[in-house]
Formats: C-alpha cells, sequence, structure tokens
C-alpha cells in the first residue's frame, strides 16, 4: 500500500490570529502524526486519535470564542460543524471493536480530509469577516489580528 501524504500548512491558509494559525499547524502535525503511525502498521492509533480530539476541542473553544467575538454572522453554523466532527470521532472510538479491516484507514482518511478542508475552506470564511472587520474589531480590542 502507498504511504498516504501528509498534510501541510501554508501561510495562505492563515485566520490572521497567531493563537488559532498555531492551533491549525498543530492539528495538521498531529494528522501527520496519525499518517506514521498508520503507514508504519501501528496498533497504536487509538492514543493519537485521542490526542487529536482532545486538541480539537481546546481549538474548537478558542476558535468558538473569537467568531463570538468578532460577532461572525456564521457562527453557529460553523460551531455545529465542530460538534458534527467530534460527534463522528466519537462513533468511531466506539466502533473500536468492531471487526472491520478498513475502519482505521477510513478514519485517518476522515480525519486527515475533515481537518484540511475545514482549515483551508470553512475557516477562511470566519478569516475573510476578520479582515473585513479589522479596524472595528482593532477599535474593540476583542480580536487581536495579526495582519
Amino acid at each position: 500500500m502507498t504511504k498516504m501524504p501528509y498534510i501541510k500548512w501554508e501561510p495562505h491558509n492563515s485566520v490572521h490570529v497567531n493563537i488559532l494559525d498555531e492551533q491549525h499547524r498543530k492539528l495538521f502535525n498531529i494528522v501527520n502524526d496519525l499518517i506514521d503511525e498508520m503507514d508504519s502498521g501501528s496498533k497504536n492509533l487509538l492514543p493519537v486519535i485521542r490526542d487529536l480530539v482532545n486538541y480539537s476541542r481546546v481549538h474548537f473553544h478558542q476558535e468558538n470564542m473569537v467568531m463570538m467575538d468578532s460577532n461572525y454572522p456564521g457562527f453557529l453554523k460553523h460551531s455545529r460543524e465542530h460538534d458534527r466532527f467530534i460527534e463522528k470521532v466519537e462513533e468511531f472510538l466506539n466502533s473500536c471493536g468492531e471487526k472491520d479491516a478498513g475502519l482505521e484507514r477510513n478514519m485517518v482518511i476522515f480525519l486527515k480530509d475533515w481537518i484540511y478542508t475545514h482549515t483551508t475552506k470553512l475557516d477562511m470564511q470566519y478569516a475573510d469577516h476578520l479582515l473585513n472587520n479589522a479596524d472595528e474589531l482593532g477599535r474593540i480590542g476583542k480580536v487581536k489580528l495579526n495582519l
């Protein structure tokens, strides 16, 4: 089986909030660690998946705070995407005892695709909102942008 390609955070994927960009890079690194574990044939995927879920929760909370503080109009829809992600991963974790040979690989593919797509597409919507409202946000001081 060929090695699954890594995901790579690029500067053009910045949401212009340092802490969120740092967290996105860390999420990418955890996904890449998961790919390494899977490709090496390791049976220790669950701890890495748990790390990803736990760190995702921390990140989603921080991201939600930024969206609320900036009055992002798509906040509820975006936040529901976070919730659905956690639900899907928890479903997987609950299914781990089943004898489905492709389950782990499918989950790694899901995690990789979801993190990459969410970060590089959906998160860019609130990043645009932040940029379009940078003057006001700077004035009220709730969200510190890295411009």
